[in-house]
């Protein structure tokens, strides 16, 4: 699919300068960018790409608005939207307005390209379809439960492995700093404690209330969930 052009939007200058040198030009695509909404919808509609990246955070606007318009527009071109936070009712909102992928930043190479991959295909879902069969919603709904999970686990694990990396210096250096090693072990603390959150939340995930999906298909709100159990472990007494 070298050749496609992509139309990224996202105000973050050093992000698209990366999504371009180390993604999608090394994957053949051609690349053009808006830094805020109005901006990408006039690129999107003069220059009809063969896929936008979105962003959520945008000035004056969200990604979540700019698929509405395409959808009040029936734009065709699919989306891969993507976001820092993870949320799971975002997730359910941009999938309902028609986005292929979704993407929790930051992503990999192969992350990326896998769903450029999957929104490229033929068949593909667009902004003014809605999921055609149960299974495909099945699978949606088990799939947002999946990449919440992952924000929240991933998040506290590149912590975990980032500080060991800074203590394994230290320990070659023989340069022990007690005030960075305090640090060290209370960010592996609380990263432990998140991932002990997550463990919780999946042992009594029958009891997690579930929130309205498609149609009368409902999934467990993970979200909320997790976010209510962290707030109340960090309100315990230590």
């Amino acid at each position: 699919m070298a050749g496609k052009t992509v139309l990224v939007i996202d105000d973050s200058a050093e992000f698209v300068d990366t999504l371009k040198e180390s993604m999608l030009y090394p994957l053949g695509y051609r690349v053009m960018y808006a830094v805020d909404g109005p901006g990408g919808l006039t690129m999107n509609f003069t220059h009809n790409p063969d896929l936008m990246m979105l962003n959520m955070n945008l000035p004056g606007t969200t990604g979540l608005e700019i698929l509405r318009i395409l959808r009040r527009n029936n734009c065709l071109v699919p989306v891969i939207f993507m976001t820092a936070d993870g949320c799971e009712s975002v997730a359910v909102e941009a999938f309902r307005l028609g986005v292929s992928d979704y993407l929790i930043k930051p992503f990999t190479f192969e992350e990326a390209q896998q769903a450029i991959n999957r929104a490229l295909q033929p068949k593909q879902l667009t902004c003014d379809q809605e999921p055609q069969t149960d299974n495909d919603i099945a699978v949606e709904t088990v799939r947002q439960t999946a990449i919440t999970l992952s924000h929240y686990i991933n998040n506290p694990l590149m912590t975990l492995t980032g500080n060991l990396s800074l203590l394994q210096e230290s320990l070659q250096q023989e340069s022990l700093d007690r005030l960075m090693l305090a640090k060290i072990v209370q960010d592996g603390q609380n990263s432990v404690g998140q991932i002990e959150t997550v463990m919780r939340i999946l042992q009594q995930v029958t009891e997690v209330r579930q929130i309205p999906y498609h149609h009368q298909t409902s999934m467990i709100d993970v979200e909320a969930a997790l976010r209510q159990e962290l707030k109340h472990s960090s309100e315990l007494p230590r």
